[in-house]
């Protein structure tokens, strides 16, 4: 029976993070098949010469980013996907459950492509998700639950965070969110999910971070049980791999190791899946200061025009650029976020969601970073004054380095790949 590695390609990291895995189950001797129903990414499958299926129905990069768009609170699609209507949602099991059994499918991995749970439950496939990366109740527990825009403006102010905690906890037990999803489950004659969370967590849960960083030890992570478990529809696991993010894009561009080779300060702007206003503000704050300034512009094209200062590109290897640089700006993606501790560079981040803001909020706890509001992005004269003081201060880049040793023990994609082989045998 195959590994089956099943992204959604609408996002970079969960795309990253299946390669990363992919490549290490070869690398184990194991002869793992690579599913998508396609999006914005799927590129990077090709590029990265990996085999893999398209599993209808087709996802295109337009829909992908109506897709991310949404989960920016941009846009309305239902439950916890990509899903316009249930139709669409049974489409996707349908064709998953097919393609499964064709292919001697015993095992799945997946990032964000919830459909899965479904079409794995109706076939008892064992699967394993990495999309939570240290959103999982044990970190919640000990972090509370990260606020973000626009709340923290206004609930925060106003309402005591234990009473948030508490408040986002039932909403996760909320069925409403996944009704969708109990519908075909009912249609399948398979358990419903409690919740969204039960949803997202899967026969078991890859955290992927650090016990170092994360703040909780091995064994509170991995033997924590629920309090009470009929909120969970299956008895869950959480297991500790390590960090995982993407080494993409081949090598560094010669023009862009010349541009940065230069005893100016050196920024690099990476708003991955971010709104264009965004990345334009940053353009031209960058554009005023005395420093070098690397932006990719990724889903938004080449509506910006380099400079002397600042230099414009499509996609670029994070994890060969910010080591280069002094400075990282970010959203705080888990998957930016542990290059940037791969690189010992500190950052300024502004989350949009709460996963980015624990783990914005982890850096600026070691004073490794800042962790802002969003609206700060239109607010440049602040944001300024953040960069300005990593710019200027040493210490920022010693407590980003404490952190990178914390997170170089530990070999995600490595012990990612043990743990799903274990999976597949049963034996774990």
């Amino acid at each position: 029976m195959s590994i089956c590695c099943f992204p959604n390609c609408a996002y970079l990291s969960e795309t990253s993070r299946m390669v990363a895995v992919y490549r290490e189950l070869v690398k184990q001797g194991e002869n793992p098949v690579m599913a998508t129903h396609g999006g914005t990414y799927e590129f990077i499958l090709k590029d990265e010469g990996i085999p893999y299926h398209i599993v209808q129905p087709y996802v295109s990069s337009a829909r992908s980013l109506d897709y991310a768009a949404a989960s920016r609170g941009e846009r309305g699609y239902i439950g916890m996907g990509i899903y316009e209507s249930d139709d669409e949602l049974r489409e996707h099991v349908r064709h998953e459950m097919e393609f499964f059994r064709a292919n001697g499918i015993g095992c799945v991995l997946i990032g964000w492509t919830q459909s899965c749970a479904l079409s794995t439950r109706a076939l008892g496939i064992p699967l394993a998700v990495t999309h939570l990366a240290s959103m999982v109740p044990p970190a919640m527990g000990k972090m509370g639950i990260p606020i973000i825009e626009p709340y923290d403006r206004y609930i925060k102010r106003l309402v005591p965070e234990s009473f948030i905690s508490a408040l986002y906890h039932w909403g996760m037990r909320f069925t409403m969110l996944i009704q969708p999803f109990n519908k075909i489950a009912e249609e399948l004659n398979v358990r419903p999910f409690t919740g969204a969370l039960d949803l997202m967590m899967g026969d078991l849960t890859l955290v992927t971070d650090t016990p170092e960083i994360l703040g909780v030890t091995k064994d509170a992570m991995e033997c924590w049980k629920p309090r009470n478990p009929r909120l969970y529809s299956r008895s869950p696991r959480l297991r500790y791999v390590g960090a995982l993010f993407a080494r993409l894009f081949g090598g560094l561009p010669d023009d862009v190791r010349q541009f940065l080779d230069t005893p100016r300060p050196k920024i690099y702007i990476a708003l991955t899946s971010s709104r264009p206003d965004y990345v334009e503000a940053m353009y031209s704050l960058v554009k005023e200061m005395d420093v070098k300034a690397v932006l990719v512009t990724t889903v938004h094209g080449s509506r910006l025009d380099g400079t002397d200062t600042v230099m414009v590109k499509a996609h670029l290897p994070s994890h060969l650029v910010m080591p280069l640089v002094d400075c990282s700006v970010i959203h705080g993606g888990q998957g930016s976020t542990q290059t940037a501790i791969a690189s010992g560079t500190p950052v300024v981040g502004f989350p949009f969601h709460g996963e980015q803001s624990m783990n914005l909020k982890l850096i600026e706890n070691a004073r490794a970073g800042y962790c802002l509001p969003l609206r700060y992005l239109k607010r440049t004269g602040l944001v300024r004054k953040h960069i300005e003081r990593i710019l200027s201060d040493d210490s920022f880049k010693r407590n980003m380095r404490r952190l990178k040793n914390y997170q170089d023990k530990h070999n995600g994609a490595e012990n990612a790949a043990k743990i799903i082989k274990d999976l597949s045998r049963g034996s774990l």
